[in-house]
């Protein structure tokens, strides 16, 4: 059962990725999230996959708020972002630490 909660915030994770990224310029992104989805089928990476999804989230939470720091309060839409990107980082954490 915990398999199966993995592999939804994994692909999660890479097709949200995708959508912002929306097939333009931002090739890392892609590949980022293709990494993520080819750990859903080849498990040896799959830890590695998980940490860096959390690591991913956690750095653009953390850039987001020294953003709010800089330029005063954040809109309505970039503090609803800011609480999705700790909520993925905060399962993603208890995922991880449900599967050891």
């Amino acid at each position: 059962m915990l398999m199966i909660f993995q592999n939804l915030y994994i692909v999660f994770s890479a097709l949200t990725l995708i959508y912002l990224a929306r097939f333009d310029h931002y090739g890392l992104y892609i590949a980022i999230a293709l990494f993520w989805l080819i750990s859903i089928l080849y498990k040896p990476i799959l830890a590695i996959s998980m940490w860096s999804i959390i690591i991913f989230m956690i750095s653009f939470a953390l850039i987001r708020m020294c953003n709010f720091v800089l330029n005063g309060a954040p809109s309505l839409y970039h503090l609803i972002i800011l609480i999705s990107e700790i909520i993925i980082a905060l399962i993603g954490i208890f995922l991880v630490k449900s599967n050891n």
